[in-house]
């Protein structure tokens, strides 16, 4: 009995090992469960049209491929590249569960880069989601690309780079005079059509000809608006020493603005051209002929120094006397007299005076300076015009004795003394002279009484 029992347990563990095997062996003809996947059900863009510079939505819908679990903890993170950046929002979207077979939709907004040419560019999904398989925690992830077409774009829409120059300026006249102060005034301009520069620095240069007559070489300015202008002003002396010619003054902008939500800084470096003209410094000198006095119907020499003591040098002069009438007495020509340096004439200018009496004369010096402008200088003079001098006649006429109308009884009186001292004289000689004689001949007698 005992032995039939042992057969029969042995019979019931075979049955329940071949029951096994069998339900094992049925599971595996019907099929494993899958696990779930993540895929994309469709995409469309909210524009049909991309350009560079444009804001569009994507949508898209994501499946379950699973019939029997669901996914849950859904994290999906969106890309655009270099081309396409998330507008005013998170990169992320996510999805607390979707069930098995089930279909999600999502949207996320996208702006599209002004540097975007034309073409076909990816923006790529990154997903990571969880799910339950025989009561364990899977996790897994998904990859998908969406292509979006840009169409119609042009470089040109991207903000150009701002430009500073000087549109206009003036500086009082058409040129400026040695020691001359004049006021700098010109226009700066922003080229640039949408874009602001701010921060502003002028900083000014006049080089050797030009120095800044009043406060410092710089002038700050806030801002300059797009395709706007500011007009600046700026005192400045023209240097004493510096030659004639065309100078320039040197404007040195340093700017900032923004591009692209960056700070960028940039610089200019502007010129304008100003002419410095040094002012004529002719003179005359010395003219011998002022105060002196002439001889009529003789030739004389005018004698004169012309002094040039500006920095420009004089061409083509010419020297000429009038009288008071403006009639031309004498002229000469004496060339270029250079800058610094004087002339000294050697009888230059002769001249002959046929009337007697005083004469108001004119010295007048005609020149061209260094721009071809025609100058002239003058100085006014007098002089004495006289008979021929005879030192001869002179002394005849000192010794003539004036005669009166009536009777001048000093020269009487004069006259008869002399006459009296020469009859005394002659009287004494004569009486001396005959003693002699008597004393010649022998006579012992002398007489000594007169």
């Amino acid at each position: 009995m005992k032995r039939k029992r042992s057969i029969l347990a042995v019979l019931m563990v075979l049955v329940m090992a071949i029951s096994s095997q069998l339900s094992v062996f049925a599971m595996s003809a019907q099929g494993a469960v899958l696990s779930p996947s993540l895929i994309s059900a469709g995409y469309s863009v909210s524009s049909k049209t991309v350009s560079a510079g444009d804001t569009f939505n994507l949508k898209f819908t994501l499946k379950n491929t699973s019939s029997e679990m669901d996914i849950r903890n859904v994290n999906i993170r969106l890309s655009g590249g270099e081309v396409f950046a998330v507008n005013n929002d998170t990169d992320t979207i996510y999805a607390s569960k979707i069930a098995k077979g089930a279909k999600a939709d999502f949207s996320k907004s996208f702006y599209c880069s002004n540097a975007a040419a034309d073409g076909v560019y990816p923006i790529a999904l990154s997903a990571s989601y969880e799910y339950f398989e025989n009561g364990e925690k899977v996790a897994a992830t998904s990859e998908i690309n969406y292509s979006v077409k840009v169409s119609g774009s042009k470089v040109s829409q991207a903000p150009l780079t701002p430009q500073i120059i000087v549109s206009d300026f003036s500086f009082g006249g058409d040129n400026v005079a040695a020691l001359q102060t004049f006021d700098l005034s010109f226009n700066l301009k922003n080229t640039s059509k949408d874009t602001e520069v701010k921060n502003v620095i002028v900083k000014l240069s006049g080089g050797e000809a030009f120095v800044i007559s009043e406060g410092t070489d710089t002038i700050p300015v806030n801002s300059i608006k797009a395709n706007s202008s500011v007009k600046l002003t700026k005192s400045f002396q023209a240097a004493p020493t510096a030659a004639s010619g065309v100078y320039p003054i040197t404007a040195t902008v340093f700017y900032e603005y923004y591009q692209s939500g960056e700070k960028q800084s940039g610089s200019s470096e502007l010129s304008m051209s100003v002419p410095l003209v040094q002012q004529d410094r002719l003179e005359i000198g010395i003219v011998e002929l002022a105060g002196a006095t002439v001889t009529v119907n003789q030739e004389t020499d005018c004698a004169f120094t012309i002094i040039n003591s500006g920095k420009t040098d004089i061409s083509n002069a010419v020297i000429k006397l009038f009288d008071s009438k403006g009639n031309e007495l004498s002229s000469a020509y004496l060339g270029g007299i250079a800058a610094g340096e004087q002339f000294v004439s050697n009888y230059t200018l002769p001249v002959t005076f046929e009337t007697k009496g005083e004469a108001n004369l004119k010295l007048v010096i005609e020149y061209e300076n260094e721009r071809m402008e025609k100058n002239s200088v003058s100085r006014e003079f007098t002089l004495t015009v006289e008979e021929k001098y005879d030192p001869y006649q002179e002394m005849m006429d000192n010794t003539q004795v004036p005669v009166e109308d009536g009777p001048n009884y000093t020269v009487i009186i004069i006259v008869v003394a002399v006459v009296i001292v020469a009859l005394v004289v002659a009287v004494v000689v004569g009486v001396k002279v005959r003693k002699k004689k008597k004393a010649g001949k022998g006579s012992d007698e002398f007489d000594e009484e007169i």
